[in-house]
């Protein structure tokens, strides 16, 4: 697929996602301000209907956004040529970003739950977000050689051949062998 469809393609999958997560959100503040919302108990008293429905807004965001990464993983394949694995790094860092909005979406609904142990809802989001960072991590890294090559290929300045006056490294698409034209 060309890389102008591909754009395209990421653009698309970008819009889908936006309009997605606005609806969802707009859908939950809506509800989660009505007022026979926001002082009716879900299982408790702890637990209103509003933080209740905001936590499962934010859980369907969190999914959205995960498909997200998944759905845009073969375009950044094909336009980022240069980073093997590029959609694969892609889905690492949408995972822990989402793990970040999840980490402060959900706290009101959980914290009055757990009493004095929140250290464990905080351990379990740091072995997550360190679980896909360090994936992100050996991902780069297992690429470095490709990037690195890439990177210094553009500072490097095409330089000319003292024989024939062509570039080396250079395009050659109009030229012949000797560097004349065809």
């Amino acid at each position: 697929m060309p890389k102008k469809d591909l754009l395209w393609e990421l653009a698309v999958k970008s819009v889908k996602t936006l309009l997605a997560i606005f609806t969802l959100f707009a859908a939950g503040l809506f509800v989660s301000g009505l007022p026979y919302a926001r002082e009716l108990p879900f299982f408790s008293a702890k637990l209103p209907v509003s933080v209740f429905l905001g936590a499962v807004v934010s859980a369907l965001a969190v999914a959205v956004f995960v498909r997200f990464g998944a759905e845009i993983s073969p375009a950044l394949d094909g336009l980022l040529e240069f980073l093997p694995g590029a959609g694969r790094l892609a889905r690492s860092v949408v995972k822990v970003l989402a793990l970040l909005f999840s980490y402060y979406a959900f706290q009101e609904a959980v914290f009055p739950f757990i009493g004095g142990l929140e250290w464990v809802y905080q351990a379990l989001f740091l072995v997550f977000t360190l679980f896909f960072t360090a994936r992100a991590a050996f991902q780069v890294y297992a690429s470095s050689e490709t990037l690195s090559r890439f990177l210094v290929g553009m500072l490097r300045p095409p330089f000319v051949s003292a024989e024939g006056g062509g570039e080396v490294g250079g395009r050659r698409d109009a030229e012949g062998p000797r560097g004349g034209r065809s």
